[in-house]
């Protein structure tokens, strides 16, 4: 089972510790694996030494990846990049001062 592995703890990621998994030295399966993922990220050094890091996609990873292939979406985008600049910190201060 994955608990008898006891991978050690790594870097910090932005989601908290990052467990590391050798399968030089501990072979697991592909399901154990993609269960240790499931919960964090994963190092993961292969027989061979290469490195790899394994964590689950969320919701909003995968939204990004889909409205990256949405023609619509794209050509909303489009549609407001050619809309007027951000207001400029003197123009702020101005209204900022009409509203007192």
């Amino acid at each position: 089972m994955v608990e008898s592995l006891s991978p050690r703890t790594t870097r910090l990621d932005h989601r908290g510790f990052r467990k590391t998994l050798d399968l030089r030295q501990s072979p697991i399966t592909l399901e154990e694996l993609l269960q240790v993922a499931s919960k964090e990220t994963v190092v993961i050094f292969s027989q061979d030494g290469g490195e790899y890091i394994l964590e689950a996609a969320d919701a909003f990873e995968r939204e990004v990846a889909e409205l990256g292939q949405s023609e619509k979406f794209m050509d909303f985008l489009a549609e407001r990049s050619q809309e007027a600049g951000a207001t400029s910190w003197e123009e702020m201060k101005h209204r900022l001062a009409q509203t007192d």
